[in-house]
């Protein structure tokens, strides 16, 4: 079970109640009340940075932790590529993941000691779920390390190796790599922001007195690492910017309702803990998480709907397994709609055939892809520019 928040009005009731010490002062923003960030004053153009700052002008924004965990996911990330042409070592990846060894050539990663993918990966699942999930990448190491050594071949069906000259896939034609990245999408960044971060235990904490040493206070922390996760920059979004999370979500909102306004109910959500206004913050998460959901599940769809163009098998066994990455990932949002139970089904759907991809029909695919769209509601016939 994941250690969820509860919904709909018990939220509400639960911050406005239970904890004097964040100085609860609720009010609408057309109430008359004069806040101290007037919502009015944000756009899609504000600056998260300098929007954010105390009596001296400095800012109080700080994310470092989170982009230092997705830059160590870069290197990760890099490392792996190279098994198209190098054997990939099964250990170097999960002293990575797990970050043993100083195994980053980037020297300030290594020195970042406290900061480690693995112990974020699935955080909000039960002890014994996250250990599972966990398993579940160094798994796809050990995998990767194993096709890795003959990349000299030709993929084809029945046989690892290179597909295309440039896809690195199993006998049943996955491309692991994408397992990685794109699954750590969810298990690490949509997981963070909405279930961690977002979450009662992050918001129901001290916003009155700045944490020690800092000109912010816990609350306003909290929700800067759950932004730091999405992206690192001032505004959001930025198209040539983004990566992993943010770059997809930019995708999937454009789809439907606009990335710019996920990047509004951050910066509102952020002035209601300024303001003191925990409605307003609540509506705020309430639309973040749903907005990320629904983004992952647009790329989901977009990514299967891409295999019916494609011209070669490299680039069709491609989109599948990053198809395969976002339905995993699904698993992680808020409330989800994707039990883990029905992410695996469906992916087993894609996986499992006697041949894998190899076995695929387009029907196959699209049955899976129509599954998608029933369950989030969306255009099974969605594609975005990814």
């Amino acid at each position: 079970m994941k250690n969820i928040l509860l919904s709909g009005v018990l939220v509400s009731a639960i911050f406005a109640t239970s904890c004097n010490k964040k100085d609860n002062t609720t009010a609408t923003p057309d109430s008359g009340t004069e806040y101290a960030i007037p919502y009015t004053s944000l756009s899609a153009s504000s600056n998260y940075l300098t929007t954010f700052v105390d009596a001296q002008g400095a800012s109080t924004v700080s994310f470092s932790g989170q982009t230092t965990r997705i830059n160590m996911l870069k290197e990760l990330d890099a490392y792996i590529k190279t098994g198209t042409s190098a054997s990939l070592d099964a250990t170097k990846m999960q002293n990575m993941f797990q970050h043993q060894n100083s195994p980053f050539s980037d020297a300030d990663l290594n020195a970042a000691t406290g900061k480690v993918i693995s112990s974020k990966t699935a955080a909000s699942f039960s002890a014994s779920a996250s250990d599972a999930e966990r398993q579940r990448f160094v798994g796809y190491f050990q995998k990767l390390a194993t096709i890795s050594q003959l990349n000299g071949q030709t993929a084809t069906q029945g046989q690892a190796g290179l597909l295309g000259g440039k896809r690195l896939v199993d006998e049943k034609g996955v491309e692991y790599g994408q397992l990685v990245s794109k699954g750590l999408i969810g298990a690490l960044m949509l997981d963070q922001i909405s279930n961690v971060y977002l979450g009662t235990d992050k918001q129901n904490v001290d916003n009155t007195t700045p944490a020690e040493g800092k000109n912010y206070t816990t609350m306003e922390h909290h929700w800067d690492e759950a932004y730091g996760y999405l992206t690192s920059s001032a505004t959001y979004p930025q198209e040539k910017g983004e990566s992993y999370l943010g770059g997809y979500a930019r995708q999937g909102t454009n789809a439907h309702d606009g990335a710019a306004n996920l990047f509004l109910a951050f910066l509102k959500g952020r002035a209601a803990i300024v303001n003191k206004d925990y409605t307003i913050r609540d509506e705020q998460i309430a639309y973040i998480r749903a907005e990320l959901e629904r983004a992952v599940a647009t790329v989901a769809i977009s990514y299967l709907n891409k295999t019916n163009s494609a011209t070669d098998d490299a680039s069709r066994f491609h989109a599948l397994s990053e198809g395969l990455g976002f339905i995993y990932s699904l698993r992680y949002a808020f409330a989800a709609k994707m039990s883990i139970t029905k992410s695996n089904e469906l992916m087993n759907k894609l996986m499992n055939k006697t041949n894998g991809f190899w076995s695929l029909t387009t029907a196959d695919i699209n049955d899976v892809r129509d599954e998608l769209a029933t369950m989030y509601s969306i255009n099974k016939t969605t594609v975005v520019n990814h």
